[in-house]
């Protein structure tokens, strides 16, 4: 989304944009997270209602940024600046030298802390398993980096044991993680997943090879959603698009997907990060109960059922001291606007 130092102009535009999506995609509201910006917060202090917010904590290749957190201390300070809830955060593949794995001691107090608050977190686990072969990493993924096949990487499995083993310690931690855990080639493994992992919830964000690969056994994971519809959540990933349209086909396909019976393909309108496959993807058509809980009910459990309110004060202090004056001077007006 943005980053520090950006201008006035381009923390209001892209505020304009996401409220568009929100309209135009039928959608009740965004979860919206960034790195330590605060964009969430003054997306929600200037459109409530419209937006939950996420707070910052490093990914594993990037503990740099945070190189010696005091985590009881930081949980709690984000929940009184107005955060619903941690993330994205996670395990995104970093070379070995940069990893710090989740279930380190960098991480205990973290996940401790998160625990004991209720404070949700949306956890991005690992990548699409094909990208640790050459021969199966399509050429849009190498070309971004998206390739873990010249040993320099964790296998996936690694990552997978690293947040088993976060999961086991905490029993009580909220948490959703993104993508279906790229679990989706794999039924039965998903099923044993959520039945080890009682306090663990899937999220649907593309990646188009998730409905890829559920078409291909559809009717059994027709069944596997009804059964496990109080763990999975709706998701878009619509940060990895770039304009209104493609946005929007994130939105149209997995509803699309969840919603009918249809066989169907990628559109043209998305962007260049989902596959165009030959063989088509085959809806759902969910019973209603189920979508209601996939769409907003089961957010609604974790994160709230309506967003936390926002101190802009104490918001505008926070970015003033780490010199984020842009964020701080469109906090200012809006505060004196409400006013």
């Amino acid at each position: 989304m943005l980053r520090k130092g950006l201008d006035e102009a381009t923390i209001r535009g892209q505020t304009d944009a996401l409220v568009e999506i929100i309209g135009k995609g039928g959608l009740e509201a965004i979860y919206a997270f960034d790195s330590a910006s605060h964009l969430p917060l003054y997306l929600k202090a200037s459109h409530p209602g419209l937006f939950y917010a996420g707070g910052y904590a490093p990914w594993t290749g990037r503990t740099d940024e945070m190189p010696d957190p005091d985590w009881a201390t930081y949980i709690p300070r984000l929940m009184e600046l107005g955060y619903d809830g941690i993330g994205e955060m996670g395990s995104k593949p970093a070379t070995r030298d940069a990893h710090v794995p989740l279930d380190s001691p960098y991480y205990r107090g973290f996940w401790e802390a998160c625990e004991e608050h209720r404070f949700p977190v949306l956890c991005h686990i690992g990548d699409v398993e094909d990208f640790w072969r050459e021969e199966t990493t399509p050429a849009w993924a190498k070309e971004r980096g998206w390739g873990y096949y010249h040993g320099d990487y964790s296998d996936l499995e690694e990552l997978y044991t690293e947040i088993e083993n976060v999961l086991d310690l905490h029993p009580e931690l909220p948490i959703a993680l993104c993508h279906f855990l790229f679990l989706s080639p794999h039924l039965e493994r998903a099923e044993e997943f959520l039945d080890s992992h009682p306090n663990a919830c899937l999220d649907l964000s593309l990646g188009v090879e998730l409905m890829y690969n559920i078409s291909r056994r559809r009717d059994e994971y027709r069944e596997f959603f009804i059964r496990h519809d109080a763990r999975i959540l709706f998701g878009t990933d619509i940060g990895m698009s770039t304009t209104l349209p493609q946005h929007l086909a994130r939105i149209t396909m997995i509803r699309r997907f969840l919603e009918s019976g249809d066989e169907f393909h990628t559109p043209d309108t998305t962007d260049d990060l989902l596959t165009r496959y030959e063989l088509p993807y085959v809806g759902l058509d969910l019973p209603r109960p189920s979508l209601e809980k996939i769409y907003a009910g089961n957010f609604r459990r974790l994160w709230g059922e309506e967003p936390k309110a926002v101190d802009v004060d104490q918001v505008i202090a926070a970015c003033e001291s780490k010199e984020n004056t842009s964020m701080a001077k469109v906090l200012k007006k809006l505060e004196k606007k409400v006013s």
